[in-house]
């Protein structure tokens, strides 16, 4: 009796801590039955303990085979109410346009303790069903219609044909002006070597690092200070805006503009970080800092632009 007691207190425990930690994470939709070209809502969750970090699966503009991403929110950070850690949730629009049951691709969440160690869990698998829009074959099909003409009226063209004559006017004006101005000769000095991006942002990391603000209480400052030289380097090198984005705006830029994925995965740990410890107040370690550093010096190596070997005198003779 005994063992069969201890054998029942067993399996008690182990199906409760399985429950435990398929609520930590989870994934579920507003709907299960749509018809076709219409939109399902996807809904994540995630709970994360006091002093672990979580990975948030990464998405391309699709889910699988059968469904495409239309619209996708901001990671919401709610605090939990016990103290012991918060609530992360996002929302995702998707839509179909291919009838039948399909299953949407489950979700990775891998959750970072302190010390390092990773702990990964799989959403279930949603199953939706895409149903087709039902004809009346009973009803006549009817002849598409015709397009209609509109009749011309001078009148309605008067004040774009007016306007059109003043801006003509203006511009051979202008151009007359400018063309019989004298100007003096300007004397031409020989422009500055331009700095590139990616060496004033490794340059501004060495002065970040050099001052830790970090030990000093300032984790916020410390961080903020890493994403925001990151941003500049993005807005200067490729002419994106980075600067006024978001975080999720700032990985759709990435993924828009086919930046590695180990970049997308550099810059999405990095702004996660810098995010949870800026609006959710969480304790970074000086490991976490340290990082943050060492990827941030890793995306601009990766993604900056490959240097051109000047042409030797031999060898641009025999071109």
């Amino acid at each position: 009796m005994n063992r069969l007691k201890y054998l029942f207190l067993l399996v008690l425990f182990l199906s409760f801590n399985l429950t435990l930690r398929a609520q930590q994470a989870y994934a579920k939709s507003d709907k299960y039955k749509i018809r076709i070209g219409d939109q399902a809502q996807i809904e994540l969750n995630a709970n994360v303990p006091k002093g672990e970090r979580l990975i948030w699966p990464i998405f391309k503009d699709s889910l699988g085979t059968h469904f495409d991403i239309v619209n996708e929110s901001a990671i919401d950070t709610i605090p939990d109410s016990t103290g012991n850690g918060m609530r992360l949730i996002q929302k995702i629009n998707i839509t179909s346009f291919d009838s039948g049951r399909h299953t949407l691709p489950v979700f990775s969440f891998d959750f970072i303790k302190a010390t390092g160690d990773t702990n990964s869990i799989i959403s279930d698998g949603l199953l939706i069903d895409v149903l087709t829009i039902p004809v009346d074959t009973t009803k006549a099909i009817k002849d598409i219609r015709d397009v209609l003409d509109v009749p011309f009226e001078i009148g309605e063209y008067i004040p774009w044909i007016i306007g059109g004559l003043v801006l003509v006017a203006i511009l051979v004006a202008g151009i007359y002006l400018w063309l019989n101005k004298k100007k003096p000769a300007a004397e031409i000095k020989p422009a500055a070597p331009k700095i590139p991006a990616w060496q004033l942002a490794l340059s501004a990391l060495d002065v970040i690092e050099k001052e830790k603000v970090w030990q000093e209480g300032k984790s916020k400052q410390y961080q903020s200070d890493i994403t925001d030289t990151l941003r500049k380097y993005i807005e200067e090198q490729f002419k994106l805006p980075a600067m006024e984005s978001t975080t999720e705006e700032t990985l759709m830029l990435l993924r828009n503009n086919d930046f590695s994925q180990e970049a997308q995965q550099q810059m999405r740990q990095l702004l996660t970080l810098a995010d949870l410890i800026k609006f959710a107040k969480q304790e970074a370690l000086p490991a976490d800092h340290e990082r943050s550093m060492r990827m941030a010096r890793e995306f601009i190596m990766t993604t900056k632009p490959a240097e051109v070997k000047p042409t030797s005198g031999k060898e641009a003779g025999k071109q």
